[in-house]
């Protein structure tokens, strides 16, 4: 193949390419280098979809933490999930029990660092206790 048949080859490349470029289209190594940089961290928002998570209390590690196991097919997962007791700070849904959560509620909620992507998620304390009390009779 000749260079002018080469050329009439690559033409209509070339075209799309320009056409590409003045509509604002990023060139290939600017996608490249946008998805080489650090991600930004999203918290999970407020409304987290929880009916896809399975919450599971594994166990007490103090009188105000506990081990969680997290899995959710959409979002994360975390095998063993440190939360800890604390008031509430606003009105959420429980992961374990879909009750309803108001703010002033004792509840545990991930502590971990950086904050996860279920750092919203909050649990009802008497939700947890049950549990691991439940959990402790089926061992006697």
């Amino acid at each position: 193949m000749d260079a002018s048949a080469a050329r009439g080859k690559d033409a209509p490349w070339k075209s799309i390419a320009r056409s590409l470029a003045r509509s604002g289209w990023r060139s290939p190594e600017g996608i490249l280098s946008a998805r080489l940089t650090a991600p930004t961290v999203t918290p999970a928002s407020d409304n987290m979809d929880l009916h896809h998570a399975k919450v599971n209390v594994l166990e007490r590690t103090s009188a105000s933490t506990a081990i969680i196991s997290w899995h959710d097919p959409t979002r994360c997962s975390y095998r063993f999930q440190l939360w800890r007791r604390a008031n509430s700070t606003r009105s959420g849904v429980c992961a374990l029990s879909a009750m309803v959560i108001n703010a002033g509620d004792r509840i545990y909620r991930p502590i971990t660092k950086p904050p996860p992507l279920n750092a919203s998620a909050m649990i009802l304390a008497t939700e947890v206790e049950s549990r691991l009390s439940y959990e402790s009779l089926e061992h006697c």
